[in-house]
């Protein structure tokens, strides 16, 4: 059995929204995967639809991962936006998937060119630089919004998926995009993916699977981020971050 810690890094998603969500990751994965979605300790955003709110969270969620390691064999970071995926590699033994990251590169991969549907017209500078980060400026076309606060964002939400329907039309037929992504988990775990892909005619992308998967996956075969590019911090210098003595100065 492969463990897989979903991480949600803000707080206050309700009960019945964490249990929905462990559930259908459950379901995206294989029997020999289990998968729990965990919240990050607070205090910290209810959403994350900003720089300063990715920040807030990455404190809870280095607390949290630090806390359930021996638990796990793999971390999901639960944010589209990868908050603290690099603090997190560092701090960890256990693989961490960003979905972002993972989804990008996908898309990368079956597409010349492509687009990401994002949450609100906010984060569209955001999810460029996201794209710039991982090197494919180039390949992704345009980033659209479809206007919907994470907070607001229903699966059984109609509406919002002609949203999708509508910003992916015009991203292939305006901009010339080859593949689609929904730039926020809220939205991948609506899990409208393949009804809109079908209206759409090319693939839409489930960031939500992929993550969890190649999670999975890196596990099963032994594969973790590189020690070299992603160091260990001094724990000796992290103290209260995590919740034990700090060592005394040498100062």
């Amino acid at each position: 059995m492969v463990d897989v810690c979903y991480l949600v890094p803000g707080v206050g998603l309700p009960s019945e929204e964490r249990e929905r969500r462990e559930r259908v990751s459950n379901e995206l994965t294989p029997d020999h995967v289990d998968v729990s979605v965990l919240e990050a300790e607070g205090p910290g955003p209810t959403s994350i639809e900003s720089a300063v709110e990715e920040l807030w969270c990455t404190v809870g969620s280095m607390q949290t991962a630090h806390r359930v390691e021996d638990e796990f064999d793999a971390l999901v970071i639960g944010c589209f936006g990868d908050p603290g995926i690099r603090g997190l590699r560092e701090l960890l033994d256990i693989p961490v998937v960003g979905p972002a990251e993972t989804t990008i590169h996908t898309a990368a991969m079956i597409a010349d060119r492509f687009t990401w549907l994002t949450i609100l017209d906010e984060t569209i500078p955001m999810s460029h630089e996201q794209a710039h980060e991982h090197h494919l400026s180039d390949r992704c076309v345009s980033v659209r919004s479809v206007d919907a606060p994470v907070e607001s964002i229903d699966h059984g939400d109609d509406d919002l998926v002609e949203r999708m329907v509508r910003e992916g039309n015009a991203a292939i037929e305006e901009d010339g995009a080859e593949a689609l992504f929904p730039g926020c988990m809220s939205l991948s775990f609506a899990q409208r993916h393949d009804e809109i892909e079908e209206r759409v005619g090319v693939p839409f992308l489930d960031p939500a699977s992929l993550a969890l998967e190649t999670a999975a996956t890196w596990a099963r075969h032994g594969v973790a981020q590189s020690a070299a590019t992603y160091p260990e911090p001094k724990f000796e210098k992290l103290g209260d971050l995590l919740g034990e003595p700090a060592a005394a100065s040498d100062d």
